[in-house]
């Protein structure tokens, strides 16, 4: 017994003295003055999550028909545009999550000896050397649907010919005589002769599609002439329609942007929207601001962690579950689903002497 009791006493001592070397300090930035750092050592930021948000946006284009004021006359039509202008619709709005450091969770790691001969504490102070960086960018796109052609590119014919006939006095052998002639001149034509025109065209290629429907060709067309010959007389009817009627082109457009949002933030504005103005990054309007809204199913909350400048070991941060809704006047219109936050997450402090997976605890700097 008397020989027992030093051996378990220098286990003890050998047991912590090889515990202390293997021990990391783990600490807090900003630092404390009283702490200095050795050349070994490296930084890391926890993660956190941001919210990536794709806006899709309808932009209305309403272009009056050059016939529009004849339409209800010549063709009965009502229902048209009379008046060019643009108005925006607000088509969709999707999100996704995605993992970045968080700014204000950064802490100072000075491995021990006996770490920095590990493979992955030198991986980590090689990269804390490439002082990378992650970057975010807002983004913007458009698909504009262009004029059609038939549309764009109408010229109807503003002139006619048109015959005067008169009598011309020749002399013809020595005889005054007089000879009945006619002379071709070109003419403006009226408003109403131009829209009486393309009224006729519509009808006539009505009659034409009638006949087809009917059978009334001498010749036997194969199906897929019949059909194209359909297809391309229902085209010519609508184009010389859009002439009364206008045309309304839908372009889309695409706002990509990166939100953050905090523990706090039971509700975060994100852009607003209206018909006249569209899209906007504003948000001082409540009546057209649109927000998400946060639903923490962890209900235990646990006290918040005062951070100590004594040596400890990593920090790391588990995702919480949260339900997203898109909120408009303070209302529900859209269910995300539940996401995994990481900043609803509460930070824990390992042991010193436990090792993680380095690429498991955040982002290395």
């Amino acid at each position: 017994m008397k020989h027992f009791i030093p051996f378990f006493f220098m286990f003890a001592l050998t047991l912590s003295l090889n515990n202390a070397a293997a021990q990391k300090h783990v600490y807090p930035l900003p630092l404390d003055s009283t702490v200095k750092l050795s050349d070994h050592h490296f930084y890391y930021h926890l993660p956190t999550t941001a919210i990536k948000v794709d806006v899709t946006v309808t932009k209305v284009r309403e272009i009056k028909g050059y016939y529009a004021d004849y339409a209800e006359k010549m063709l009965g039509l009502t229902n048209i545009i009379s008046d060019n202008r643009t108005f925006y619709r607000l088509k969709e709005v999707a999100i996704e999550t995605t993992t970045i450091p968080d700014l204000d969770m950064a802490f100072a790691v000075e491995p021990s000896v006996k770490q920095l001969k590990e493979q992955q504490y030198a991986q980590a102070l090689m990269k804390s050397q490439q002082n990378s960086n992650i970057v975010f960018d807002n983004s913007y796109s458009t698909q504009v649907t262009p004029i059609p052609d038939f549309f764009k590119n109408y010229a109807n014919v503003s002139y006619t010919e048109t015959e005067d006939a008169f009598v011309e006095t020749k002399i013809i052998n020595g005889v005054v005589t007089q000879v009945p002639a006619n002379r071709t001149r070109l003419v403006n034509k009226t408003a109403e002769q131009k829209v009486q025109e393309a009224a006729d065209r519509i009808t006539q290629i009505r009659k034409d599609r009638n006949s087809l429907m009917a059978g009334e060709q001498e010749v036997a067309y194969s199906r897929e002439a019949l059909e194209l010959m359909l297809a391309q007389l229902n085209q010519s009817e609508n184009d010389h329609l859009d002439l009364f009627r206008g045309i309304a082109l839908e372009d889309e457009i695409h706002y990509i942007f990166y939100v953050v949002p905090s523990k706090e933030q039971s509700t975060m504005p994100i852009f607003s929207f209206n018909q006249n103005q569209g899209f906007s990054f504003d948000t001082d309007n409540p009546e057209s601001t649109y927000a998400l809204h946060f639903t923490n199913f962890n209900m235990i909350q646990h006290p918040s962690v005062e951070y100590k400048k004594a040596p400890q070991g990593f920090r790391i941060r588990q995702p919480q579950a949260v339900e997203i809704n898109l909120t408009h006047n303070r209302e529900n219109i859209h269910h995300f689903g539940i996401y995994q936050l990481l900043q609803w997450g509460d930070v824990q402090i390992l042991p010193a002497y436990f090792d993680p997976e380095l690429e498991s605890i955040g982002f290395i700097y």
